[in-house]
């Protein structure tokens, strides 16, 4: 009996361990039911990077949309509606010198993103908005020509031009 519970004791840790590093998509966070149980919960959390250093809603903050939204979702607005914000991580645009800097990573190296950190939800009006916090950013990575690799971190000057301004 006592070797029943503790097989079942270590599947339960290892299936626990399982779902907090397997990357859940964003739009997976926002149809979690019910989403509240998700608050406080650490998670690995995979979507695209919202940088759009020219719009005016709450550039200073990155956003995390799901892969699968369309182009037409993919501004700062949206992010903060139906992405989930990266904490920790800003840009601030330097209009005089017409550059962007951006720490603790380069936006513009990646679209797709894996960050573990832990899962934050409050209520705006009748709306949810979630942030990751607590993010180990030296643990995180990117995708780049289809591969995974680690995010360089640091503290980066994007110049503003082509796509950008």
């Amino acid at each position: 009996m006592i070797g029943f519970v503790v097989l079942v004791g270590v599947g339960a840790a290892i299936y626990l361990l399982q779902i907090e590093n397997h990357p859940v998509e964003v739009n997976e966070l926002w149809q979690f039911n019910p989403r509240t149980s998700l608050n406080g919960k650490t998670r690995t959390v995979r979507g695209d990077i919202v940088f759009d250093p020219v719009s005016d809603f709450q550039f200073n903050a990155l956003y995390l949309v799901d892969t699968e939204s369309s182009m037409e979702y993919r501004a700062p607005e949206y992010g903060f509606w139906f992405g989930i914000r990266i904490d920790g991580a800003w840009c601030n645009i330097d209009k005089e010198k017409e550059m962007v800097n951006c720490m603790p990573f380069n936006p513009t190296l990646s679209t797709t993103y894996e960050f573990k950190g832990t899962i934050n939800l409050e209520a705006v009006g009748k709306k949810d908005i979630m942030w990751l916090s607590d993010i180990d950013f030296e643990k995180s990575r990117q995708m780049v020509n289809g591969k995974w690799q680690p995010i360089s971190l640091g503290k980066f000057i994007i110049p503003l031009e082509g796509k950008y301004r």
